[in-house]
């Protein structure tokens, strides 16, 4: 991408809004922006992200034999009511009624359709064991959405629902999907600590929720020496104090072992030749949207952003210095295309500072600077982005950096 021709916009000045350095940094750089109070359109950079974070999940899912879904956010009441939460989930569910005065909700969570969309189709078949998953638009009237992305009425959600014959096989499946989320959180970035966490509505036997360390949490927690976490009350902090570490915290992927607590009252039932009983569900989620501030908060300097390369919108940035001079653009002209869609090309005619402070703010991991006096050495800068810098022979230019490359992962 050509920055000149990009839908790019960053801001020197902070939003008067933002008390947290993710929702700072996801705005200044243009990552997403605020349509209204809990609703946020993500920009190109933004985009270019979440499609990153989303095909390592996909990957992650899909080697534990999960199959991807696709389901409406559109829920009828029915459904609801069938499982008993139409009237307890309460005030973040949002009710709309149609045309033909019926009853639907815009779905916080998708429980009820996933089994109606199992009990449908598998239970003909006898297919179980089952792992079922999609990313999805969800949507809860949060009372005070806040922090940006970290908290809105609107976002995107992985989620995932485990079917199994009996407690063991949702034991086997639970521990798949665990490992999974481990691998994922890994592979993009962030550091975050499973904690034991109470069901609250969804129901079931016991539940784990998994912390990211940030200056914007609003859990406090402590992490204990088998590196499990243990999230405290406001009234503990003081009895920990003295021995721990207390943390604060974001909640970014919780996963439940719902057991049966919605297979028996919707009529889904398995049949392992021996014995007909309701399924044994664990559903798990993860805020697919939610973790661009996380990165941002986990992964940044005083200058902006240093993306993870595994989900930077671009590993490189071309920059040049006097890019009205026909060698300085013809270089670049040529390097951008022998790199292709992986590299932002900055060609616009600003100021070397400018550019650089842009970069900076954008934050993605490689930089190449071209201009005339590396050009009279026959050699263009490479930085690293709060790294080391280097310079490369343009006669060989491309053997070298992807060899630089290949060390930096």
């Amino acid at each position: 991408m050509k920055f000149s021709k990009g839908f790019i916009y960053t801001r020197r000045e902070n939003p008067k809004d933002a008390k947290s350095i993710g929702h700072n940094l996801t705005v200044r750089a243009g990552i997403a922006h605020q349509i209204c109070a809990g609703h946020y359109g993500l920009l190109p950079l933004g985009t270019l992200v979440l499609r990153k974070i989303e095909n390592i999940v996909r990957q992650e899912m899909n080697n534990i034999g999960a199959m991807e879904v696709i389901l409406p956010i559109m829920q009828s009441s029915s459904l609801w009511q069938e499982s008993g939460r139409w009237d307890i989930y309460g005030e973040e569910m949002f009710k709309l009624t149609d045309r033909q005065k019926r009853e639907f909700c815009l779905g916080p969570t998708h429980e009820e359709m996933m089994v109606q969309f199992v009990k449908d189709h598998a239970q003909k078949t006898k297919k179980f064991p089952i792992i079922l998953y999609q990313f999805g638009t969800k949507f809860r009237d949060e009372k005070r959405p806040r922090g940006g992305l970290l908290r809105t009425r609107e976002f995107i959600m992985k989620d995932a629902y485990s079917f199994d014959y009996n407690q063991e096989g949702l034991d086997e499946s639970y521990q798949k999907v665990r490992g999974a989320y481990l691998r994922i959180l890994s592979r993009i970035g962030v550091c975050a600590f499973p904690i034991p966490a109470t069901t609250g509505e969804m129901g079931g036997r016991s539940s784990e929720e998994f912390l990211a360390p940030s200056s914007a949490g609003e859990d406090h927690f402590i992490v204990l020496e088998n590196g499990i976490g243990k999230k405290l009350e406001d009234t503990e902090c003081a009895k920990y104090a003295s021995s721990h570490t207390i943390q604060t915290g974001i909640e970014i992927c919780h996963c439940f072992k719902l057991g049966t607590r919605y297979s028996e009252k919707m009529g889904l039932f398995t049949n392992n030749g021996k014995e007909i009983s309701p399924a044994e569900m664990g559903c798990y989620g993860i805020g697919i949207s939610r973790l661009l501030p996380i990165i941002i908060e986990q992964n940044h300097d005083d200058k902006g952003i240093i993306w993870p390369r595994s989900v930077a919108p671009f590993e490189t940035t071309i920059v040049t210095i006097q890019q009205d001079n026909p060698m300085v653009s013809e270089t670049a002209e040529r390097i951008y295309t022998q790199l292709g869609e992986v590299a932002l090309y900055d060609d616009r005619y600003e100021s070397p500072g400018v550019k650089f402070r842009d970069a900076d703010l954008i934050g993605i991991p490689d930089r190449l600077i071209i201009g005339l006096r590396g050009l009279d050495k026959s050699i263009i800068e490479y930085e690293r982005r709060g790294g080391k810098k280097e310079e490369i022979p343009l006669d060989n230019f491309m053997e070298i950096y992807q060899k630089i490359k290949e060390v930096e992962k």
